[in-house]
């Protein structure tokens, strides 16, 4: 492998934890607030109010927190295999078409199980709903999580991978001149647009992983619909908006300082 490639990776690295460690805070609050609402029916608001104020009032144990862990190895983690693949694919096989399902088969590898794993840990944390659960996130309760439940967040992931990472490539062509004229700005777009729009499909399939895991044993399926249905349009705008820092900014972020990273050693190396 070239010198000039693995500095490409290192940028990449860099580029991946500088936008995990941005995103990760307003994904962590919301997320728990989400989890609570769903499992607990807490309101949301006063969820993400209170979560945001003790975040403030503490923020080291807030961000050496389980949750801040979680949430930032799921997006560093994404980040860095996306960044990785691409850069190494670009080395290798530049004009292969193979390159993009390589690039979306890698990052969904790995977001996927992640993901999952997070959510699991997640709803064992939160789904408690006793008000000691709110203070110490120690006690986690040790009750499995089923298999229809990880397919169910499977394809949750699967549905919000394809609206972050392969739908806003394609969507980009299709925004007139009029709108957006630059190449750049019709990324920027559809990078924050489509991510978004997944979730009216992505939540749907959340909530009902969740209640899978909070009420296994509900035979009819017309109560778990009832319960979603009520839960679904706060949860719905919550998740939309939570897609915005996750992988709309988050990818931008990713996107911006891995071109900046690349161009800094192409052109110390053009020097050279």
């Amino acid at each position: 492998m070239r010198q000039e490639t693995q500095l490409h990776l290192a940028g990449d690295l860099i580029a991946s934890a500088v936008s995990a460690t941005i995103v990760t805070p307003a994904v962590t609050i919301i997320d728990r607030a989400l989890v609570e609402k769903a499992s607990c029916n807490w309101p949301i608001l006063r969820g993400l109010r209170s979560h945001c104020l003790d975040a403030l009032k503490r923020p080291g144990r807030f961000v050496f927190s389980r949750p801040f862990g979680l949430i930032w190895t799921l997006y560093a983690a994404t980040y860095a295999v996306a960044n990785g693949a691409d850069t190494i694919t670009k080395e290798t096989i530049p004009t292969s078409p193979a390159r993009d399902p390589i690039v979306f088969g890698s990052t969904f590898a790995i977001n996927v199980p992640l993901g999952v794993w997070k959510d699991m840990r997640f709803a064992q944390l939160f789904s408690n709903c006793s008000k000691e659960a709110t203070v110490a996130l120690r006690n986690v309760p040790t009750r499995p999580f089923s298999s229809l439940g990880t397919a169910i967040f499977l394809l949750r992931d699967g549905i919000t991978i394809s609206g972050s990472f392969t739908l806003p490539s394609y969507c980009a062509g299709v925004i007139p001149d009029s709108l957006a004229a630059d190449p750049h700005s019709r990324t920027v777009i559809t990078q924050i647009v489509v991510p978004v729009l997944s979730q009216l499909m992505a939540t749907p399939v959340h909530l009902l992983g969740l209640d899978l895991y909070n009420r296994p044993k509900v035979a009819a399926a017309s109560e778990r619909v009832t319960l979603m249905t009520r839960h679904l349009p706060s949860a719905t705008v919550v998740r939309c908006i939570r897609i915005i820092p996750a992988f709309g900014f988050g990818c931008l972020t990713n996107m911006e300082l891995r071109e900046y990273f690349h161009s800094k050693i192409r052109l110390e190396h053009i020097d050279q």
